[in-house]
């Protein structure tokens, strides 16, 4: 089985949390690695980071106190792939990461991410929720196969976790 290890560590402000790695992300040993994924590109034009980093600069986001990590660590092609039962082990699992880390944030990077954990359809933005002391935030996929979601509002989303990353330090 292909995977990312998990880029994970005390005192984090955001962990972003993705349904599972892509299986070229896997191969090539970095997290949202295709170039189209908006990943990158969001965390920078947001405000997140102060520098623009690419997939092989993944290990850099623990200095601007943001971690990785997914739902389901096995790589697929798809979220598609993926059966009802790992994405019900991998919530117990992420759980768990979250609170012997204790992030400020957790962030879902998708809507299927965030039904993984929590078992509820819902749109992007802040959520009543908490895992442990960590807050709850979910942005739209930043994976191009959602059409969904317009890159502009993409973008919007990003900037609004980080309005809200800024609320939660001050």
């Amino acid at each position: 089985m292909t995977s990312l290890p998990d880029i994970l560590e005390a005192d984090l402000r955001i962990v972003f949390i993705g349904i599972n790695p892509g299986t070229y992300s896997a191969q090539v040993g970095h997290y949202y690695a295709r170039s189209t994924n908006l990943f990158w590109p969001m965390i920078y034009e947001s405000g997140l980071i102060p520098q623009r980093l690419t997939p092989e600069d993944d290990w850099k986001l623990v200095r601007f106190g943001i971690g990785l990590t997914d739902v389901v660590k096995r790589s697929s092609d798809s979220a598609s792939d993926l059966a009802r039962e790992e994405f019900e082990a991998g919530a117990v699992v992420v759980r768990n990461k979250i609170l012997m880390w204790r992030p400020r944030i957790v962030c879902f990077n998708g809507l299927t991410a965030f039904r993984a954990v929590f078992g509820r359809n819902e749109g992007p933005g802040v959520k009543p929720d908490r895992i442990g002391e960590s807050r709850v935030f979910v942005v739209p996929s930043t994976s191009r196969r959602n059409a969904a979601y317009p890159r502009e509002q993409v973008l919007l989303w990003f900037q609004e976790l980080n309005r809200f990353r800024m609320e939660q330090t001050t």
